[in-house]
């Protein structure tokens, strides 16, 4: 399943995707896959992801662990602006 989440960020783009990619052993392990990530074209602070992953359920599981929930938060994540939407693609191209 395809999940594309945004948020804000309070840290700046640079320094959210420091921890983000460091998390990235965190991610695969629950069954996370990063297919992208970037920030909008006009606001560097708003940032966005797609990941594939396994199911919601543990993508919930993740996202309220509090060591995760951590790693969110030093990473300057502003949690109440997350949006995580499933998404289904009408095709994959790769």
């Amino acid at each position: 399943m395809k999940i594309i989440g945004h948020f804000e960020t309070t840290k700046g783009f640079e320094h959210w995707r420091t921890a983000f990619d460091a998390h990235e052993p965190a991610r695969n392990e629950a069954g996370m896959t990063t297919l992208f990530y970037g920030f909008k074209a006009d606001d560097k602070e708003v940032i966005y992801v797609c990941l594939n992953v396994e199911s919601m359920d543990k993508l919930q599981q993740f996202m309220s662990d509090p060591e995760n929930l951590k790693v969110m938060n030093e990473a300057g994540v502003k949690l109440e602006t997350q949006v995580m939407t499933p998404v289904i693609p009408k095709y994959e191209c790769c």
